[in-house]
């Protein structure tokens, strides 16, 4: 049976239409249980959806919504783009050197298993309290996400099609191209899917610890003025984006994989 005649099947169609209405109801349910917790709690303790949206209102309505969170996409971007592209090129590297790939695997391993949160205080002595130490900080933690999914890819290439473009003349450049890129690419993917949220809280943590603007320190000065509403709307603010990111992601990697029909068209 052909992919157009899979996509054409009534099953999948009306799964297709259930997936939006299980998402609102899944919406519905949890602000209904958010706004009973405030009922319970109290809204000093826990605002409810009402008092969280009016707070991000007037923030945006002030500026003050869209200057922190640029500012916060801004660290997450750069770091994202320094600590990702490393992280995603270093297994290709190290694949054209097996013997340096197994000396460096146990010292990335260690970098990797360090608390990155416990080299703030460094990276706040070596680069102050800018922009700078926020990228830093999320380039570290990414790197290692994307170079672990990236190593998956290598490592899962089948030799015999490697083999066999070499038999055919094919230089390393055509092999990389056709076979390890083609091979790694939904890897790549799966690491940014996990890379990318982590870069926004990176970059949050990291105004946690120093900063002077960006949501991070919004929230940090709201839970300094024992300010719930902030907190959470703060919170709100950043677990928008982060569902944005992942929107757009999934957009993009539809279209890069669309040599993978059946499977792109089976992601929810």
């Amino acid at each position: 049976m052909t992919v157009a005649a899979l996509r054409a099947l009534p099953g999948r169609r009306s799964g297709r239409r259930l997936v939006p209405l299980g998402r609102i109801a899944v919406g519905i349910a949890f602000l209904a249980l958010w706004q009973f917790g405030s009922n319970v709690m109290g809204a000093a303790w826990l605002p409810g959806p009402v008092e969280t949206l009016l707070r991000i209102w007037t923030l945006a309505v002030s500026g003050e919504l869209l200057r922190d969170t640029l500012i916060t996409l801004g660290e997450a971007a750069l770091g994202m783009a320094i600590g990702g592209a490393a992280g995603a090129a270093l297994p290709f590297l190290l694949r054209l050197s097996p013997r340096l790939m197994t000396t460096l695997d146990p010292l990335i391993s260690a970098a990797f298993g360090m608390p990155k949160l416990a080299l703030a205080p460094l990276f706040i002595l070596w680069f102050g309290i800018g922009i700078t130490t926020k990228v830093v900080f999320v380039a570290s933690i990414v790197f290692f996400l994307m170079f672990y999914n990236g190593l998956a890819g290598i490592l899962s290439i089948d030799p015999r099609l490697v083999a066999m473009l070499r038999v055919a003349g094919a230089s390393q450049w055509a092999v990389t191209r056709e076979i390890v890129w083609n091979t790694t690419k939904p890897f790549l993917f799966s690491g940014l899917k996990i890379a990318l949220p982590r870069a926004l809280s990176g970059a949050v943590v990291g105004e946690f610890i120093a900063a002077d603007a960006g949501l991070g320190w919004y929230i940090q000065n709201a839970r300094s003025l024992n300010d719930t509403t902030g907190v959470v709307a703060g919170a709100v603010v950043v677990t928008v984006l982060v569902i944005g990111v992942n929107a757009a992601l999934k957009r993009v990697q539809a279209r890069s994989l669309a040599w993978r029909p059946v499977s792109r068209d089976m992601t929810i």
